[in-house]
């Protein structure tokens, strides 16, 4: 019988947890509930990553009330009120993706509640740009 025993990292924003340090170091700065993180998307972009304080806000206080079960559940108006305010956080970000999810996880509010935000389909989009701007400059090798 071999026995082997590893050493795990653990974010200390977000919890997740990995077998590389160098992996979960790098991770760490540019995680979305890191309250200094680095935006790769702005970065990669070449555009200017704001400060989150402001971002944050920007975001109404996420109203958590009790159910006549004793569950609790965000209030029914803070999906209209997080719909209405990320249009704002868009403009503030110029629409970076990276920049809106962490603005949401780091206000407390659960990015499906954000129901005009979608981060899959805008990095999508976003990657879609930068590739046929680089098909059209020649520059995509």
């Amino acid at each position: 019988m071999k026995i082997k025993q590893v050493n795990r990292y653990t974010c200390d924003f977000c919890g997740k947890k990995g077998y590389s340090k160098g992996h979960m170091r790098k991770h760490e700065l540019h995680c979305t509930k890191n309250p200094d993180r680095e935006c790769r998307v702005c970065k990669m972009v070449e555009g200017e990553q704001k400060p989150l304080a402001v971002l944050l806000g920007l975001l109404p206080t996420p109203i958590e009330v009790e159910d006549e079960y004793g569950f609790r559940q965000f209030d029914a108006g803070t999906t209209e009120s997080v719909n209405e305010a990320l249009k704002g956080l868009r403009d503030a970000c110029d629409s970076c993706p990276a920049c809106i999810m962490a603005a949401l996880r780091q206000k407390g509010i659960p990015v499906p509640m954000a129901t005009d935000f979608n981060f899959s389909a805008e990095m999508k989009s976003l990657w879609a740009d930068i590739n046929d701007a680089k098909l059209q400059s020649g520059d995509y090798y």
